[in-house]
């Protein structure tokens, strides 16, 4: 047999391999490596195990069916054919579909669970609860040991260390992971919050997969209290991202989110001491000229009157040297008391004029009352934060049996059941009897 070219065997060999039906359609389960999207759209990478590997390639009519985006590192499986690059003699694998190995009927699922949640409603914005805007009870479900928890108690105590953070804990992945979330859920349901936050860190598809589940989206769409899922980092997209109120990129940013710093408060303060000065100036200015109108209507009429008064009596005059006296005297006795009214009149502009200027004076006053009176409060309102803040910090305070923060003796009832807070735990107790101090301040 005599010699052939290298074009001549590769071209055999080729021609040999198309013709093993295993070969022609074949899935291989591997890792990625040296991945590359080729300016042409095509991919090519090195699709390897402990033991060997295999160049692999895909072109870019296949690539647009694909359904994620491959990297370096993804284990993979990889279905398509096994053929030879005649002009290299290199053996290649060429792609028709890339799924991430173990996870791709779990994207699947994931779609058709979050098409089926959409068509029923559960997304609709109109159907989301507020968020709302200075929370003083946060429930937090994630895991006891995962940074996502550390990162929120950083971020709120850091923000506002007033606001109290009660962590229900529950596994994040796994088999128990549902089961967990759905009965965390219902603890706050029956022990409410001002706002929930459900989540984890980042991870897999596969690890973030209890958070796709239909039985925990429904519940979370059902409860009562507002919930904040924060799952992942902020390329993840869960199903309950879709059907809570508020979706957060990270727990960190949940956390932002719940917290109103103390410079936000102060801040908030001052826009309402403000809108207060600006209401009551409104109020003042608005009385004032309806005060002035109606005076410059009551002097215009004095005037008009007064100008009258002189065209009678000049009238008068006239009559009374043509009619007889006791006719005339008569006439004059009339005019006299009608010119007393308008004389009266005239008074009465005095009278208005002097209680101008004693609104004004009482104006000055109002607002040097109004000024020291909301001084007052403002030092009680920050005097009672910082004993409430204080008390928490010291490891005592009290708590009604509903929950609420205890801050003085006029909140409690005889006979009324009663929470105390020590460091290391709390006791119960009963009220036989107040005794109220008389406030400096009031």
């Amino acid at each position: 047999m005599s010699a052939i070219k290298v074009k001549e065997l590769n071209k055999y060999i080729k021609k040999y391999i198309a013709m093993d039906y295993i070969l022609s359609d074949i899935e291989v389960e591997g890792e990625i490596s040296n991945f590359t999207l080729h300016s042409n759209g095509n991919i090519y990478f090195t699709l390897k195990d402990e033991y060997a590997k295999i160049n692999s390639v895909m072109y870019s009519n296949d690539r647009m069916n694909l359904e994620y985006s491959p990297k370096d590192g993804d284990s993979v499986i990889v279905k398509g054919s096994v053929s030879v690059y005649e002009r290299e003699g290199a053996l290649n694998l060429y792609a028709k579909t890339i799924n991430l190995n173990g996870i791709g009927n779990l994207y699947e699922e994931y779609l058709k669970l979050k098409d089926k949640l959409f068509n029923e409603g559960l997304f609709n914005e109109e159907d989301k609860k507020k968020i709302p805007y200075f929370p003083r009870r946060v429930g937090v479900i994630t895991s006891p040991t995962g940074a996502a928890i550390r990162d929120i108690i950083n971020v709120l105590t850091r923000r506002n260390n007033t606001v109290d953070i009660i962590l229900y804990p529950a596994n994040v992945q796994g088999d128990l992971a549902v089961a967990q979330l759905i009965k965390a859920l219902n603890y706050f349901d029956e022990n409410p919050v001002d706002v929930i936050i459900i989540g984890r860190g980042g991870g897999s598809l596969e690890e973030l997969f209890s958070f796709n589940n239909e039985e925990l989206a429904r519940r979370i769409y059902n409860m009562k209290i507002p919930v904040i899922s924060a799952v992942g980092h902020e390329v993840d997209y869960v199903i309950t991202d879709f059907v809570s109120d508020l979706r957060a990129p990270t727990p960190s940013a949940a956390a932002e989110l719940v917290s109103m710093s103390k410079e936000d408060l102060n801040n908030s303060l001052e826009l309402l001491l403000n809108r207060m000065y600006r209401k009551l100036d409104y109020k003042i200015e608005t009385e004032k000229l309806t005060l002035k109108k109606n005076y410059e209507t009551i002097n215009k009429n004095v005037f008009r009157n007064v100008e009258m008064g002189k065209l009678k009596l000049s009238a008068l005059r006239e009559k009374l040297i043509l009619n007889s006296p006791k006719q005339n005297l008569n006439v004059l006795k009339l005019k006299l008391e009608n010119s007393k009214r308008i004389l009266d009149n005239i008074k009465l502009e005095k009278i208005i004029k002097n209680s101008m200027e004693k609104l004004d004076k009482q104006k000055s006053d109002l607002d040097f009352l109004i000024l020291n009176i909301l001084k007052r409060k403002k030092y009680n309102l920050i005097e009672e934060k910082t004993k409430l803040v204080t008390s928490i910090k010291s490891g005592v305070y009290l708590k009604n049996i509903d929950g609420g923060i205890l801050k003085s003796a006029r909140d409690i009832d005889v006979d009324e059941i009663i929470d105390i807070y020590f460091i290391d735990g709390k006791a119960r107790a009963r009220v036989e009897n107040i005794s109220l101090r008389s406030d400096e301040l009031e």
